[in-house]
């Protein structure tokens, strides 16, 4: 798998950063935003439940083969990044 960026809009329902894979892939998702916070978690991630990735800040993770990571805005729409390579 070669390495895939990109830029994804981010609202306050949750959008899959990655697609299901067989194998394990590494995850690099950065939040574009200066004012909201980013959560990261699965496909029940809310702005309550999910990890929070403040503003301006990255977060590097493995996802196992077959998960999916989620992003969804506090509030707003926010503008995230992301870089997906085989672990």
């Amino acid at each position: 798998m070669a390495i895939v960026t990109g830029q994804l809009t981010v609202g306050t329902t949750a959008v899959p950063v990655n697609q299901p894979s067989v194998i394990p892939l590494w995850i690099h998702v950065h939040n574009n935003d200066n004012t909201n916070n980013l959560l990261v978690g699965g496909s029940a991630v809310t702005a309550l439940t999910g990890l929070v990735l403040p503003k301006l800040d990255s977060l590097e993770t493995i996802i196992n083969p077959n998960d999916v990571l989620y992003l969804i805005a506090s509030s707003g729409t926010i503008q995230a990044s992301y870089m997906i390579r085989e672990a």
